[in-house]
């Protein structure tokens, strides 16, 4: 089985550019899924944590998905998101609510979360950029399956022990476990492409509003109270401006009342509610795309006076995305 690597070779296997790239894996294959866990463990209090990734995509179906959880210092957080076309899934938890594309662009989510990476370097992302070549030079023992082309090389010295998954000719790395002896911490990363990646894409559940929300202190003019929303770059799910109404509300008796209401793509409007208050909302579309999207302006003006708020009722989604009161 000429195949099979002895222990030099799996050393220049690792230590060669690229032995884990997985920024060209997901330029050579159409759909990829790439899983990492890392679990921590300190001693001194006891504490346990960890944070595990699990990002794939079928470039031929044109769906992602980017999945993390971490649980660490008191922090739970269990978060998913499948972009299919116009729809999306975003998962919080074990419960899933649909999103919405008005301009779905198929994006390959590992190039996407290196892209963010690099313009933000202290964020949380996926240890993708994992390097094998630290395991170089330490005493292997290699099995391997002919049929399968399957090979698993473990390796231990005094600090860690070592579990190395590789497929095929010529050899590909898909699988990395490694166990901190010291102090009980470990690392996975698993990869898996073809047949063995799959996502699901669920249908008929609760729909979630736009995360589009005003400033919780609006500008306070010399006649006028303002409110304005400008639209960040991150700002990837495009929305019809027929779908979004906004709000001019007012409390009257303890109760929250909507003085005034204007559907996005009727702006440029302005209208006077039941007290005699005029209410104006302007719409800057930024890239003059006709939907709402990145880089667009949203503005809220009235007269009124007292407690006054701005809010934004999700026709689409049957729900308020926020409110902010003054």
């Amino acid at each position: 089985m000429c195949w099979v690597l002895d222990e030099e070779e799996l050393d220049d296997f690792l230590s060669a550019p690229g032995a884990l790239d997985v920024l060209a894996l997901a330029d050579a294959n159409d759909r990829l899924r790439v899983s990492t866990l890392t679990e921590v463990y300190s001693s001194a209090d006891g504490q346990a944590g960890s944070i595990s990734w699990d990002v794939a995509k079928d470039d031929t179906l044109q769906i992602s998905s980017i999945g993390m959880a971490i649980s660490l210092a008191g922090t739970q957080m269990d978060t998913e998101e499948v972009v299919a076309g116009n729809v999306t899934n975003i998962r919080v938890g074990s419960a899933w609510f649909e999103g919405r594309d008005a301009k779905p662009e198929h994006v390959d989510p590992f190039h996407l979360l290196a892209l963010q990476a690099a313009s933000d370097p202290l964020g949380t992302y996926p240890p993708f950029g994992f390097d094998p070549s630290i395991f170089s030079g330490m005493d292997w023992t290699i099995t391997a399956d002919e049929i399968s082309m399957q090979q698993i090389a473990t390796a231990t010295d005094d600090t860690v022990n070592v579990i190395l998954e590789i497929i095929g000719e010529p050899p590909s790395l898909v699988g990395v476990q490694m166990y901190n002896v010291d102090d009980g911490g470990s690392f996975r990363l698993d990869v898996a492409t073809g047949d063995e990646v799959t996502i699901d894409v669920k249908q008929g559940i609760e729909r979630l509003p736009t995360s589009l929300t005003f400033p919780s202190q609006p500008y306070l003019l010399q006649d006028a109270t303002e409110w304005t929303i400008v639209l960040q770059p991150g700002f990837i799910l495009e929305i019809e401006p027929s779908e979004l109404q906004i709000h001019g509300l007012h409390t009257e008796e303890d109760s929250l009342i909507t003085a005034a209401s204007i559907t996005i793509s009727e702006a440029p409007a302005n209208i006077t509610d039941d007290r005699g208050h005029w209410w104006s909302l302007e719409w800057n579309d930024a890239d003059m795309d006709k939907l709402v999207s990145s880089g667009d302006r949203i503005t809220l003006r009235t007269d009124a006076e007292g407690t006054i708020g701005a809010g934004i009722w999700d026709i689409w989604a049957d729900g308020w995305s926020g409110t902010a009161f003054n």
